[in-house]
């Protein structure tokens, strides 16, 4: 290991990163079995080696339902924009090359064992596993790594992720079969962190040159074909079918995680991901151990689901009652739109909303207000407190300040309908978008605006229609989780307002998680000029901070988004079939099933039986 590497880390550890990032899972133990480490055979499935054939019995799947249906299910190209990983739960499937571990701040090998950088941090190489192969049984190699490098620069930027591809990398070449060095367009400490790292939802995944060369990647669906075994990745589990309403994933008994001895094999044979339509259809689902994971919105609703199932277990039973998602709840507001294009109007709308009211009424008490892009994580903690008189206003709930504001701004209220009009006497009205899963929320803020005289309409979208209409500036205001990532140090969720995101309304956003890069297309150059200062320095330089302060300083002071709630996510496990879930006392893994840290939950749960 370099001593530029060595001292990354260092680095990391001294923000804050050997306290627990998830501050609801405090004080946690450590890891069961790191995944980096070669798996005992005796914790091998005694199915492993077996062809599956049949039925599979229930005992074998695991089941996690969706409120989220596919309206393009046969689309397995991860880089077109609205088709990404998360469609369905192709992170079975798809695997990054290293993972962040939220528990210990490190970076953790997956496909990659390793990586270092040169002094200038404008070199960076990464070391394959040994014995990394495709789905196909075809080596997994460094050309593969360079192939989809090079796709993603051609075509930047219309594809997922090709933007900072296109920024950061000068060239990448193979330097042999497993070793891979990017040269930078500039020095980046956070290069393989914030790129080839899962962090939140997503990293840039390895594709197979062998089925993908010679094919135009914008349009390219990468279709199932049973004869090819399309599509071809290099995860644990391959398709079985698929819809609109069901994807199904079989085990890939001849996985290479496992065979190399880095990682357990999945115990479940067999993965179901149905959509249900409601949420009540879930959670009753859950409830007759019919599916693994999921339940409610709140602590009562999941109070009643244990006490229908006693095989269903929390995350945790001490407060906030959940794990604490690292993305805090937004309304995004599109700074192109009037009269919203105005701070002053944006402040307005901030004011009228009761944060603590949405956690009392919609979380029960569990959650807590947020006034900025940070989650509550413990590494985070630092930097939280270096700001926390800058941000301080915005969670302040003041109608009478919303009102002079609205009023400073040429709005009179109407005394027959309680409403605020323009001097044309038209009526100042918000329009959010939502999907349906962000309702309880919204619901709630509509109702505060409207109760200040803002005429607050909800639109609920299907969530295709949702993204797009977001990530192509379609929209007035959506609640939604605009500036999330920042998990263990600020640049990531800041580097999101930055202006060189801003796309032209009507065209698609690209970069990053699901096109929420400036969603509201703000554009401050002092702002993105801080950012870009920030990112250039390594990870635990004290001038990050500094930066920091005067970037959320201007951020605060234009309000491009509004910061409502700290988002607690109060998961059940279903312990009827598969035990060694994460909680707060197993805490090896971020909890959500949607995620690529799912991989990590998917090696080590074990059958109940």
């Amino acid at each position: 290991m370099s001593a530029v590497k060595s001292s990354f880390l260092r680095a990391v550890v001294l923000i804050g990163i050997l306290l627990l990032l998830l501050a609801c899972a405090a004080p946690a133990a450590q890891p069961a079995a790191p995944a980096d480490q070669p798996a005992a055979a005796a914790d091998q499935p005694a199915a492993a080696a077996a062809e599956q054939s049949g039925p599979v019995a229930r005992k074998d799947i695991l089941v996690i339902p969706s409120n989220v249906n596919i309206p393009a299910p046969d689309i397995w190209n991860p880089y077109i924009p609205g088709t990404f990983i998360l469609q369905g739960m192709n992170q079975n499937m798809m695997e990054p090359l290293f993972m962040l571990n939220y528990e210990t701040g490190q970076i953790d090998g997956w496909l990659a064992e390793g990586y270092e950088a040169n002094d200038t941090l404008d070199e960076w190489t990464v070391t394959l596993r040994d014995g990394t192969e495709w789905s196909d049984g075809t080596p997994l190699t460094s050309e593969d790594v360079v192939f989809t490098i090079n796709l993603l620069k051609e075509y930047a930027p219309q594809l997922n992720w090709s933007g900072a591809v296109e920024q950061w990398v000068e060239s990448v070449e193979a330097v042999d079969e497993s070793t891979i060095k990017f040269t930078l367009t500039a020095p980046n400490p956070r290069f393989v962190m914030e790129n080839l790292a899962g962090t939140t939802s997503q990293a840039i995944v390895p594709l197979p040159k062998h089925m993908w060369e010679g094919k135009d990647p914008v349009i390219f669906k990468n279709e199932y074909n049973e004869a090819t075994g399309a599509p071809v990745f290099s995860g644990p589990y391959v398709v079985k079918s698929f819809s609109s309403t069901e994807f199904v994933y079989k085990r890939n008994d001849n996985w290479w995680g496992a065979k190399s001895g880095a990682f357990n094999l999945p115990a479940p044979l067999e993965i179901r991901r149905p959509w249900v339509g409601d949420a009540a259809t879930g959670q009753q689902m859950l409830a007759n151990n019919e599916s693994d994971t999921g339940g409610g919105n709140n602590p009562s609703t999941n109070a009643a689901l244990m006490a229908q199932n006693p095989n269903l277990i929390s995350y945790t039973d001490e407060p906030p009652l959940g794990w604490i998602d690292p993305c805090p709840r937004m309304l995004t507001i599109n700074s192109t739109v009037a009269p919203w294009d105005k701070k002053e109007m944006r402040w307005a709308l901030s004011y009228a909303i009761n944060r603590q009211q949405i956690v009392d009424v919609v979380t029960e008490g569990a959650g807590a207000t947020s006034s900025f892009i940070f989650p509550d994580y413990a590494g985070m903690k630092p930097f939280q407190d270096a700001i926390a008189e800058i941000i301080a206003p915005i969670g302040e709930f003041n109608q009478d300040k919303s009102r002079a504001l609205l009023e400073g701004q040429g709005y009179t209220l109407d005394a027959g309908s309680g409403k605020y009009v323009d001097a044309d006497g038209k009526t100042l009205t918000l329009d959010i978008v939502l999907p349906p899963f962000m309702e309880p929320w919204a619901r709630m803020v509509a109702q505060q605006l409207n109760d200040v005289g803002i005429d607050a309409v909800l639109r609920i979208l299907e969530w295709g229609i949702f993204r797009d209409q977001t990530g192509r500036g379609n929209f007035t205001a959506a609640t939604q989780w605009d500036g999330c990532g920042s998990v263990i140090e600020p640049w990531f969720g800041m580097q999101r307002y930055h202006s060189k995101w801003v796309n032209p309304i009507g065209t698609a956003g690209t970069e990053y998680v699901d096109n929420t890069n400036n969603g509201g297309r703000w554009v401050n150059a002092e702002y993105s000029a801080l950012v870009d200062e920030m990112g250039a320095l390594p990870l635990g330089d004290p001038k990050v901070v500094d930066l920091m302060t005067k970037a959320v300083t201007i951020w605060a002071d234009e309000l491009p988004d509004i910061p409502l709630v700290q988002t607690p996510v109060f998961l059940l496990f279903n312990t009827t079939y598969w035990t060694n879930w994460p909680t707060k006392d197993n805490n090896y893994v971020q909890p959500p099933g949607h995620w690529q840290h799912f991989l990590r939950q998917l090696v080590e749960l074990k059958p109940a039986q």
